[in-house]
Order: structure tokens, then C-alpha cells, then sequence
């Protein structure tokens, strides 16, 4: 079984993933600083580079976390990606998410900072 290095928080929230001119429309299961599980309908291949857009709403703005990453893995209900690009704003929405779901800021940049190190 794989070890994960990084924590993995439940999160709920619409995205929008596309590869070339496929746009498929999916709900985030779960979500760490390095990936996440999209449940959606897909014909996408394990491999294939997406531009992805989390959707953040709050009551009184409407936020986006905007990455880049490639399919890991097919799932019977989605797919599995791997983030490989992000902008310092994205970075930080991100980070506040996984925190404030996981309840451990400080564990969850020590984790990003490891797999920056082991690069």
C-alpha cells in the first residue's frame, strides 16, 4: 500500500477541468497540497495535462484556486490528479483550505516544505 506524504482533508467544492478543448465539470472529494480526487464523468487518460480551477464561494466573495497538474489515476467515479503548477495566490487559498480542514497549519507546511526538499 502507497504511503501518502501528504494530509488529505475532505473538501467539497465544484471544479472545472480542462485538457486541450475537453471541459469537464466535476466536485472535489478530497484535496491535499499535491493533488486531489475529482469525481466526475471523464475520458481523460492517466498522463494528461490539465488546467484546473477549484471553485471557493463565500458569503461575500467568489474564489478561485487555479493550478496546473496531469491525471495519476482513472477512478470508477473520476480521477485521481497530481498538482504540478501554481500561482502564490492559488498557493495560499490552497494552504488555508488544507489547514483550516485539517486543523494543522503548521503540520501541513512542514509536509509541503519535505517534498519540496526531496525534489
Amino acid at each position: 500500500m502507497e504511503q501518502r506524504k501528504h494530509r488529505r482533508v475532505p473538501f467539497h467544492a465544484e471544479a472545472i477541468v480542462k485538457c486541450s478543448d475537453i471541459i469537464i465539470n466535476g466536485k472535489v472529494e478530497n484535496l491535499s497540497m499535491k493533488g486531489m480526487l475529482l469525481n466526475a464523468d471523464c475520458g481523460l487518460n492517466e498522463g494528461d495535462i490539465l488546467e484546473i480551477t477549484i471553485l471557493l464561494t463565500g458569503s461575500s466573495s467568489q474564489l478561485s484556486i487555479n493550478l496546473m497538474g496531469n491525471v495519476i489515476r482513472q477512478t470508477d467515479t473520476g480521477m485521481a490528479i497530481a498538482f504540478k503548477e501554481m500561482d502564490l495566490d492559488s498557493f495560499i487559498h490552497l494552504r488555508n483550505v488544507i489547514s483550516y480542514n485539517s486543523g494543522d497549519a503548521d503540520e501541513v507546511m512542514d509536509e509541503y516544505y519535505r517534498s519540496i526538499e526531496s525534489m
